[in-house]
């Protein structure tokens, strides 16, 4: 795997085209994400603020990033005692090689700077936190976004107004830069030789889910990726129709195909590939439903390009895998409620530094945007869940199927 060259130009570029986006009196201050609790005094691994390491390059917690009026510098800070003992110091020389911001400066300092800035301009650019609580997805966001607000708030007031900028940053990072695309190249590639050697594997090779999910860790660790970009799924039988089925714990029965949904990571940029394992022959019926997918996903990379939106996409997508399902005996009708009680999800999602990356979906596809394209249909009642997932770059012409040299087949 070739090295790649997210050098501090990469990141300043970014910070410059998010400048010029913004008005000239107005700063910019974010934040790093922070450490999670997994357990007494040990955490999760971290994982980086996307839009702050887009902007940095920066992977360690709590930092934080200010930019006013081509003036910018780093806020970091100190480690003590035991935590220096475990954790180590911040090397400050390399957070400036990383990221070109040249002025670092401890918490102390970098926040009495910052009150001035606020003091004059009574605004500041930042990222927006989310709800503590996300019910749709019954997850806990991280709180250093809404920490580094509360603590704006009480340094400057409430009366300070926040600009929220997730919009324009999201439309930075939906068109990809070279770089970018070679990092997602490189994590499909990863992705796709795995895949290979775990699905040539003998019938009976694998008793368990989790044996799979092994081969597939190894794998990706072995080929120089950082390892999963999101939790692995490989699921069995019924199984597969729980779309985020994340156990992989359940014995393999002869018999049952299984989705292994999967992507590695390098830069921290993601790969989102979903193949079929089978544990036998494949019977009629499970060739059935997989063709029906096969052709679902040749209908919708048929409609793919510059320009298309992805709400109009999504609906001709769903209709014709409607038609599919009615073909299967499974539905009567087309109506919407019928073809999403087999076909529950959007045929694709936007790909890049998060598996479910930033992009506007009222907004027509551009050039240089990559996403993916994974129809499913899952039949609980006959154990059966079929999923395709291919990674496609949008090009001036056309598409681009990044991951096309391991076809889909059962």
């Amino acid at each position: 795997m070739s090295k790649l060259k997210f050098d501090a130009e990469f990141f300043k570029a970014n910070r410059q085209r998010l400048i010029a986006q913004l008005p000239a009196d107005l700063p910019i201050a974010v934040t790093a994400n922070g450490l999670l609790q997994r357990g007494a005094d040990t955490t999760y691994p971290f994982t980086q603020d996307a839009n702050f390491w887009y902007l940095t390059g920066i992977n360690d917690p709590d930092i934080t990033l200010v930019i006013d009026q081509q003036r910018e510098f780093l806020i970091v800070p100190i480690r003590e005692g035991s935590r220096v003992t475990f954790d180590g110091q911040i090397d400050k020389r390399l957070l400036a090689k990383t990221s070109g911001v040249s002025d670092i400066i401890n918490e102390a300092s970098g926040w009495r700077r910052l009150d001035g800035l606020l003091a004059r301009t009574k605004q500041v650019a930042t990222l927006a936190p989310a709800p503590s609580f996300i019910e749709q997805y019954g997850l806990y966001a991280n709180p250093a976004r809404s920490r580094f607000v509360d603590r704006l708030k009480q340094h400057a007031g409430e009366e300070l107004r926040l600009i929220d900028i997730r919009a324009q940053l999201a439309a930075l990072r939906v068109v990809k830069q070279p770089v970018e695309l070679e990092a997602i190249k490189q994590a499909i590639d990863i992705t796709l030789g795995t895949l290979k050697e775990v699905l040539a594997k003998p019938y009976g090779t694998y008793n368990y889910e989790y044996q799979v999910e092994a081969d597939i860790s190894r794998g990706f660790r072995f080929r120089g990726a950082s390892g999963h970009a999101f939790e692995p799924i490989v699921a069995g039988g019924s199984r597969a129709c729980t779309m985020h089925y994340i156990s992989n714990s359940a014995p393999l029965k002869t018999g049952e195909i299984v989705i292994c949904d999967v992507g590695a990571e390098v830069n921290g940029y993601a790969a989102d590939i979903t193949r079929m394992l089978k544990t036998s022959k494949p019977t009629a019926r499970q060739k059935d439903v997989f063709n029906a997918v096969k052709e679902t996903q040749d209908y919708g990379l048929s409609l793919l390009g510059p320009g298309v939106h992805l709400r109009g996409y999504e609906a001709k997508v769903a209709k014709f895998a409607g038609l599919k399902l009615k073909q299967l005996g499974v539905t009567r009708d087309l109506k919407p409620e019928s073809i999403r009680e087999y076909f529950p999800h959007a045929a694709s999602h936007f790909l890049g530094l998060n598996v479910h990356d930033v992009g506007d979906y009222t907004k027509p596809l551009q050039p240089g945007s990559v996403i993916t394209l994974e129809p499913g249909i899952y039949l609980p009642e006959e154990g059966i869940g079929v999923r395709i997932e291919d990674d496609i770059l949008i090009t001036e012409n056309g598409t681009e199927v990044l991951s096309s040299r391991l076809p889909a087949r059962l």
